[in-house]
């Protein structure tokens, strides 16, 4: 941390000192970045009152409270705005509201706001106060008036609380998710509290007791004192007769609470410090323009009622507010709204572009008598051993260093301090500061994953009868006893019914697109046919693999050196923490790249997801041992994306990259190539013209091959002939599914991330008809934070005229038009100059859909929408949405078509999973599919579509394991079928969905550990099992169990209970000297029939007279006795 202390005996400091000791208003100059944060944290300890910063953007408050505590080790906290309009018939986000209540109710010691964020109005306190309900452990709850509570504060009932504003009420336990950190939980016992506690939304898990809560309203009003006429003249005409809340209610607030107060009503005793007056009061009138212009352009097209009041604090409001506080203006730029002025004395510092001598010489001067009167330099970098060494080598020791920080360095002479940061010294660029804001959990992918697993209709293949279709779930009484039975349709019109907790038998069926599937005969040998027939085919490819993979492991390669301080320094500056996947892969390639051998190994992950981050590093391995790379890439932009990537990150340790491609003119090129011959140059990142002819590297350690699959099949040869004892790293955005990873581990080195970095927001969807007025919000929203538009418009030959359409409604945006009738040149540099925001809007055809990737475009309007095919929409809704920033995707059709039935659901089916939803679930399967050609060849895509998708990644598993010479121990789980009521009831687990998730979870336990661990996460959640729940349980542990002694089959007949054992009449002899003897008595041995699939041997077990309870002892006691014989005799 920076530590700077007040100068004695200057004047500008001493006048600013009594400024605030007499509660003046001024306003402070001549001030770099890094000077404000130091007088905020000035002005606390003078006044000992608290601060409230505002600022023009959200990103210049995420930076301030970055480097508040980077540099000065001050916490604040950040006030956020609702991204959308209060105009917009759009329900704002639930988690920004209660961090934003949070903040108003705690009120933190340094409060930064962005502007924006002063227009919202709020509840006063009182309204907290008198619509909280407080519950705490003892008190008696009635659930039916505590359901209809939370109805009348807003919340929306849910079989499983997973978001904010949800509640659920299962038998003795109520969960619930206000405007807290974490959802609640609540344990009765009758009527009576018990225990309260905070889950995690994801997990489900109880993570922290409490001795109470409270529920808050989830809106800034309430609807318990509105008349039902009110109601009725506001609500929308769809939303039936009763009164409760609807999507937009916001809109008409002002009905519903006429004391909605400003943030500045609850922050009356804070200093004001306003970040460049006269710039925010321009933002403040501009802001309450557009919302003036758009509440005037609602009303016109009738979109809602007329509204009571404003829905935001206007210009004239929020002046007199402010009227009343002590302000500090930081202004450079002076206007007359503060007559008193304080000048600081402020430099700011050139960038030295990496030149070691000048940054030396510039230090020196601040350290070398004339200045010996206590002159501070302080460095902030990421590569504090690198300036270190640079420093030490020219003689200079005394200087402080601090973790890097995003401002510009400064020389503060009040201060009489230096500061310097990786700006000055490499001219490194800083990333935006995002913020960690939470999002909904029902948009993650995890959560869909879950909910999407086999669903009525749906093919699926059972591991011994194949592919049938799924019928449903139902329950079924037999002989008086309960349980729920999955039915598959086979040929023929055949059944099967299965009891619910085998489904571990059953696979979704994953082939290709729409072909369907054959459906197979029950019994018979036409199941075992077609896999056997598949597993021929693919032990072809599988021995391919393997010589292939025997023979590079006989070659011997470069064995680069282990990890040096430089590439520890270069790592840290990695400013996003590395996700798991991510970290496993950087592991896996430094210790290929450390062996002997050479390496060849793919890198699979979706854009985005840090694959290149990965290569850099094994790229700077490669420099560091003094060896040259290869990046080979197939297009120009790519091409250029990676350069700009890689000069930034490696230019404080003065690596030489060059660009090699169509950007570069011929006598650039001439040069690049005659550097990569001497040496000079380190990196080259090029397309195809690095394969061509007269290229020659001096000593080339390293190739670096992205997106394999989109090369020609004559550059493909071209880079096998590269691959000689070298070593190599290819990259592809294909995802490989694990399934297929897991399969093919043994012969192919390959490293997936399959984890999205942290913090990204999921992409927020909005369908709905085109009209100019939504359009012009969209694209104005996204300027205004400064950041970027796609518009896809598919019309080659009416996009000039749509273009002056466009800039009609936005005149201030620079559009530029791409799309695939352009010379390739022209449209490459448009792209570019996108890239570098030298254009607001970029308004193309399709050609975006594929590999582009601008973190800073995080709006997608897309024009027809109804014309795309579901696959198509979210590779375009994915091109936005790469940075931790909210994006935005507005899929728009024209009102005067009549829409097919088809394009209707498809955009149902966008908006509905705002992330990597289900229908991302059907372009997926595409993907992966394609992922099995990608890597094993076409061919192999046909003997896939036979058995589906995961019965083929087990077989290929298999025939790997074989050709390793490795046993394959074939060991299925024992099937129980006992006849006692044992199921999952509805109302215990809130519904049939999560019924269906807790039956698959069960059906997956491998061990008691892991059903113990499942059965006290069910009382966590669920309360106390009921009966059928816990013979369900013990069902699940006789599986288990007899799985470990090969038992094959536990089937109840009339007379008794058959366990068919691999055992012959000799070993039974040995585990018959073992058991006691009242299982013996109950138990008759007999040799199984020569037709007899299931085993050489069944037990009898004569079960007359004994409940459920004593057979469930008996037969563990029995098979924990046969256990301890093998384990003695193997």
């Amino acid at each position: 941390m920076f530590k700077i202390n007040a100068p004695e005996n200057n004047e500008n400091y001493a006048l600013f000192e009594r400024f605030l000791a007499k509660s003046f208003s001024f306003a402070a100059t001549g001030l770099t970045t890094i000077l404000r944060l130091l007088l905020i944290t000035k002005i606390r300890k003078i006044t000992d009152k608290k601060v409230l910063f505002v600022t023009s953007t959200e990103q210049n408050a995420l930076r301030y409270q970055n480097d508040l505590l980077k540099a000065f080790g001050e916490k604040s906290d950040l006030l956020p705005f609702q991204n959308i309009s209060m105009y917009e018939t759009v329900s704002p986000n639930r988690y920004d509201y209660a961090e934003q209540y949070r903040i108003l109710n705690e009120k933190p010691d340094i409060v930064i706001a962005p502007v924006k964020t002063i227009l919202e109005k709020f509840p006063d306190e009182n309204f907290y106060k008198n619509n909280s309900t407080i519950l705490k452990v003892g008190d008696e709850i009635d659930t039916k008036i505590l359901a209809q509570k939370f109805v009348d504060f807003g919340y929306k009932h849910s079989t499983m609380v997973s978001d904010i504003g949800e509640f659920s009420i299962r038998g003795d336990i109520v969960d619930f998710y206000s405007l807290d950190k974490h959802p609640v939980r609540i344990e009765l016992w009758g009527d009576e509290i018990v225990d309260i506690r905070y889950f995690n939304n994801e997990t489900q898990k109880s993570i922290e007791k409490l001795k109470s809560t409270e529920i808050l309203p989830m809106y800034k009003f309430t609807l318990s004192d509105v008349s039902d006429d009110l109601w009725q003249k506001l609500a929308p005409k769809d939303d039936g007769e009763e009164k409760g809340y609807f999507e937009g209610i916001e809109i008409y607030q002002n009905y519903f609470n006429d004391k909605l107060v400003t943030v500045l009503d609850y922050f009356k005793d804070y200093i004001l410090v306003l970040d460049e007056t006269s710039e925010l009061y321009a933002k403040y009138e501009f802001l309450d323009k557009g919302y003036e212009e758009q509440l005037q352009e609602n009303l016109k097209l009738e979109l809602n009622e007329i509204l009571k009041g404003r829905n935001h604090v206007t210009f004239e409001e929020f002046i007199q507010k402010t009227a009343g506080f002590v302000k500090v203006g930081l202004n450079n730029f002076i206007d007359s709204e503060m007559d008193e002025i304080v000048e600081f004395d402020t430099q700011t510092i050139q960038s030295f572009e990496a030149n070691l001598d000048h940054i030396a010489d510039f230090i020196r001067k601040f350290l070398f008598p004339q200045h010996s009167d206590g002159w501070r330099i302080v460095i902030a970098t990421d590569y504090p051993e690198r300036v270190k060494e640079i420093l030490a080598e020219r003689n200079i020791f005394d200087v402080e260093y601090n973790e890097s920080i995003s401002s510009h360095g400064a020389v503060l002479t009040d201060f009489k301090t230096v500061i310097l940061t990786d700006r000055e010294l490499f001219n490194k660029r800083n990333k935006e500061i995002t913020s960690q804001k939470r999002s909904y959990y029902k948009e993650k992918p995890e959560y869909i994953e879950n909910i999407n697993d086999i669903k009525e209709g749906e093919y699926v293949v059972h591991s011994i009868h194949g592919v049938g279709i799924y019928k449903g779930l139902s329950q079924q009484d037999i002989d008086g006893q309960l349980k729920d039975y999955l039915t598959i349709e086979y040929a023929n019109k055949d059944r099967l019914h299965i009891p619910a907790e085998q489904i571990n038998l059953l696979v979704r069926y994953r082939g290709s697109g729409s072909i369907k599937p054959k459906l197979s005969r029950m019994g018979g040998k036409d199941w075992e046919n077609t896999k056997t027939r598949v597993k021929k085919e693919v032990e072809q490819v599988a021995y391919d693999l393997l010589r292939l993979y025997a023979k590079r492991k006989m070659q011997h390669g470069i064995q680069f050196l282990p990890d040096t301080t430089w590439q520890v320094e270069m790592e840290e500056a990695f400013e996003y923490t590395e996700t798991p996947d991510q970290m496993k892969a950087i592991n896996d390639v430094k210790a290929d790249m450390e062996s002997e051998q050479p390496m060849d190994r793919l890198i699979c992950g979706d854009v985005g997801f840090g694959k290149t981050e990965v290569a850099m590093r094994g790229i700077f391995k490669a420099i560091t041992s003094g060896k040259q790379v290869a990046v080979v890439v197939p297009t120009t932009i790519l091409a250029f994306q990676h350069y700009q990537t890689m000069s930034d990150r490696f230019k404080p340790f003065g690596v030489h990259v060059e660009l090699l491609s169509r950007f570069r003119s011929a006598k650039e090129q001439k040069e690049t190539i005659k550097r990569l011959a001497t040496g000079e140059c380190d990196v080259v990142v090029g397309t195809h013209r690095l394969l061509q002819e007269g290229i020659v590297f001096k000593d080339l350690g390293l190739v670096v091959i992205d997106e394999e699959h989109r090369f020609g099949v004559r550059h493909k040869e071209k880079l096998k002939q590269l691959r000689e004892n070298i070593d190599i790293i290819t990259m592809s955005a294909t995802p490989i599914p694990r399934t297929l990873y897991m399969s093919l581990s043994g012969i192919k080195d390959m490293s997936i991330i399959n984890t999205p970095p942290k913090n990204r927001l999921p992409i927020k969807t909005y369908v709905g008809e085109w009209n100019e007025n939504m359009v012009k919000n969209a694209i104005t929203h996204e300027l205004d934070r400064e950041g970027q538009v796609f518009y896809l418009y598919n019309r080659v030959e009416t996009i000039d005229e749509f273009k002056l359409q466009l800039q009609k409604l936005v005149p201030n945006a620079r559009i530029a038009i791409g799309h695939g009738q352009m010379n390739e040149k022209e449209l490459e540099k448009i792209i570019i100059d996108f890239a570098n925001h030298e254009y607001d809007i970029l308004l193309a055809t399709t050609i975006i859909e594929n590999g582009i990737d601008i973190p800073n475009a995080n709006t997608m309007i897309i024009h027809n929408a109804d014309k795309f095919g579901l696959a198509q929409l979210y590779q375009l809704r994915g091109r936005v949405g790469r940075s931790q920033r909210q994006a935005y995707c507005y899929c728009f059709y024209t009102k005067s078509k009549e829409i097919t039935k088809d394009a209707v659901q498809r955009l149902k089916a966008i908006k509905e999973f705002t992330t990597l939803g289900s229908g991302y679930q059907i372009a997926m399967r595409d993907v992966e599919i394609r992922g099995v050609g990608n890597i094993l060849g076409t061919k192999q895509h046909g003997h896939m579509v036979n058995v589906g998708f995961d019965t083929y990644c087990q077989l290929l598993e298999e025939t790997v394991q074989e050709l390793q010479g490795q046993a394959v121990e074939k060991s299925e789980p024992t099937i129980v079928d006992i006849n006692v009521t044992a199921y999952i009831p509805d109302e215990w687990v809130g519904s049939a969905e999560q019924k269906m998730i807790e039956y698959k979870r069960l059906a997956d336990v491998k061990s008691d550990v892991e059903l113990d661990y499942i059965t006290e996460e069910w009382k966590d959640r669920f309360a106390k099992p009921p009966e059928s729940v816990e013979n369900l349980i013990k069902l699940i542990r006789l599986r288990l169990s007899a799985t470990d002694v090969r038992i094959s089959l536990i089937r109840e007949t009339e007379d008794n209970i058959r366990i068919y054992t691999p055992y012959s009449q000799a070993e039974w002899k040995l585990i018959q000297h073992k058991l006691p003897s009242e299982i013996l008595k109950r138990i008759k041995f007999t040799i199984a029939p020569k037709s007899c699939a299931e085993g050489q041997s069944i037990l009898l077990l004569n079960n007359r007279y004994m409940n459920f309870n004593e057979v469930f002892n008996i037969l563990t006691d029995l098979f924990y006795y046969i256990n301890k014989t093998r384990n003695e005799f193997v």
